[in-house]
């Protein structure tokens, strides 16, 4: 009997060592299970903000994403439309006579820039066309005015260097400031002839059709008309001025130089730009418009 006894004390002992046991395990293992819901957490967060970074490199790299590297280079075709103010005062630099008048230029236009720097290039279609108007040498009488009509046309090849200076940082507005080069071709004819004034008095030279084209020397009255040149209107044609090639004063050539150009560029995508232009060039004030496609 002491021995059943004995027997009963010990299995008592081991079923309380084996309860503790295991109570100790599932309490040393509780930790863990509580960690596992912080890891899910962690690694979903951790997701999510991979998912946010390929998204804003996705941005970034977007093929409409107006942004431009400064290491790479550029290309716009487009065109170019411009119009030239010519006033009155700068006329009087070499002559007397004439009003303020407009030239428009029109014509297409390669843009190159790489890291601010773009130079535009273009070939613009002008027209010289003008009068009657009223003009002199500028130390010559008032007997000497003679009515000028032009149909002159220029084809100018011009080179605008700018400097880029953006104005926020989506790479879309850019304040642009510099100046150009060129040179032009010119076709057409630049007639003249001598006049005076048709009611005999005092000579106006603001209004062509107050006077009276010379037909031959010594037409009109006064001193009108003189034999100096050849300017005279022969069957109701005036007299076409030769060119420098062939002695007269017509010009073959004409050149082109801007200083300063000052210039607003917009860019709403990667590959459309539109850039607005002002300016002095050597014939006057400028007002210009320009688009183009990139590729």
């Amino acid at each position: 009997m002491g021995t059943t006894a004995c027997r009963a004390r010990r299995l008592r002992h081991l079923a309380f060592m084996t309860a503790l046991g295991v109570s100790a395990g599932l309490l040393s293992a509780a930790p863990a299970w509580a960690d596992e819901p912080a890891k899910d957490g962690a690694a979903e967060k951790k997701d999510d903000s991979a998912e946010k970074k390929d998204e804003g490199a996705k941005k970034e790299t977007s093929p409409n994403d107006p942004r431009e590297d400064p290491l790479k280079r550029y290309y716009f075709l487009g065109v170019r439309f411009r119009d030239v103010v010519v006033p009155q005062f700068m006329m009087e630099i070499f002559a007397k006579g004439g009003a303020t008048g407009n030239v428009w230029l029109v014509g297409p236009e390669l843009t190159t820039r790489k890291d601010r720097t773009e130079v535009d290039i273009s070939l613009t279609y002008a027209d010289y066309g003008f009068g009657p108007a009223m003009f002199r040498g500028k130390n010559d009488e008032d007997i000497a005015y003679e009515v000028i009509t032009s149909d002159m046309k220029v084809v100018y090849l011009n080179f605008d260097l700018l400097i880029d200076f953006p104005l926020d940082d989506a790479g879309m507005f850019s304040f642009l400031i510099g100046g150009g080069v060129g040179v032009g071709v010119v076709a057409g004819d630049l007639y003249r002839a001598q006049a005076y004034p048709t009611d005999g008095g005092a000579p106006d030279p603001s209004d062509p059709k107050k006077w009276t084209k010379c037909e031959f020397a010594g037409d009109g009255f006064g001193n009108y008309c003189d034999d100096g040149n050849d300017a005279f209107s022969t069957n109701g044609k005036d007299y076409s001025e030769p060119s420098w090639a062939d002695g007269g004063s017509k010009p073959i050539i004409l050149p082109w130089l801007t200083i300063p150009q000052i210039s607003f560029r917009a860019k709403p995508i990667k590959q459309l730009q539109i850039r607005a232009d002002v300016g002095f060039s050597l014939t006057g004030f400028f007002f210009g418009l320009s688009s183009g496609y990139g590729f």
